[in-house]
């Protein structure tokens, strides 16, 4: 990834539900929860995680919130016209989630940190990223990886 990010305008896969990304995203990982797979139809989900105010544009009216499992940590969006995936939102809100192939120019964005859990892949990924299993170290790992996004943020200002 570069220095500087230059803003993309994100969408689904139809473009009816588009969206302005402002900042690079404070992280990358690739998920294969079961739960991904079914949001995605594919054998993961490679999703950048970014502030709500690194958004604009986003109406929120053009997307369907669907919770696949209680506690809703994750509030997974499927565009209303195209049902495939358009914006993710964690922490009431606060994260938003977007799948790379929502982005026009995915090599500007930082390279993936991760597997999460890895125990639930449809097939082996050959690469040299760490690779967590299960609910505990998964979620574990992200919330490490993403507090160290922040603080890399905050510190740059």
């Amino acid at each position: 990834m570069s220095q500087a990010f230059t803003p993309q305008e994100g969408s689904c896969s139809c473009y009816s539900n588009t969206y302005t990304i402002n900042h690079a995203p404070i992280g990358r990982f690739i998920c294969h929860c079961t739960i991904c797979q079914e949001y995605t139809g594919k054998a993961y989900n490679d999703v950048t995680v970014l502030f709500k105010s690194d958004l604009s544009e986003l109406d929120i009216n053009k997307t369907r919130f669907r919770r696949w499992k209680l506690p809703p940590n994750i509030n997974r969006g499927l565009c209303k016209r195209c049902h495939k995936p358009s914006v993710e939102k964690a922490m009431g809100g606060a994260l938003m989630l977007v799948p790379t192939d929502n982005y026009p120019n995915v090599d500007a964005l930082l390279d993936p940190t991760m597997h999460l859990f890895y125990d639930s892949r449809v097939e082996d990924i050959e690469d040299d990223l760490p690779k967590y299993t299960g609910f505990a170290q998964s979620q574990t790992m992200i919330v490490k990886a993403l507090a160290q996004g922040v603080f890399k943020r905050v510190t740059k200002r």
